[in-house]
């Protein structure tokens, strides 16, 4: 009698099949899960030029990134709330006066974390948080 030949899946076929959808699902995940940036367009904060000059700023929007290191705490809560953030750049960190709006609806913030802020240079070079966004 002669023999049949096999018809059945080879290991490398399922060892191939199994590369396949993990590569399509890795692809998908990584679709679905990837991070944009909601303050695309906005100037990032140069920290030097701040400090050198903060009033020569006066009225320009920027992007900070940072973490939140204290609230001043004698500040008058109806006059809004001011805080400390501590931003990083390659020369170093920086601590730069963030302030928030007594009529600010956006997220809590808290001491410790990291945020986005899109600002506005005010003219005593304090800055007026607009947007923020726990990271």
């Amino acid at each position: 009698m002669p023999r049949r030949a096999q018809s059945g899946v080879r290991p490398a076929h399922w060892l191939g099949l199994i590369i396949i959808l993990a590569v399509i699902g890795g692809g998908g995940y990584a679709l679905m899960h990837r991070a944009t940036d909601p303050m695309t367009g906005v100037t990032e904060l140069n920290a030097d030029e701040f400090l050198e000059n903060a009033t020569a700023l006066g009225d320009n929007i920027y992007k900070v990134e940072g973490i939140v290191d204290d609230r001043l705490d004698k500040w008058r809560s109806t006059d809004g709330r001011l805080f400390s953030v501590q931003i990083s750049d390659g020369s170093g960190s920086t601590f730069v006066p963030v302030w928030v709006p007594p009529d600010y609806q956006g997220a809590n913030i808290q001491r410790g974390q990291r945020y986005v802020f899109k600002v506005r240079v005010q003219e005593n070079g304090v800055l007026e948080v607009l947007e923020l966004l726990k990271v």
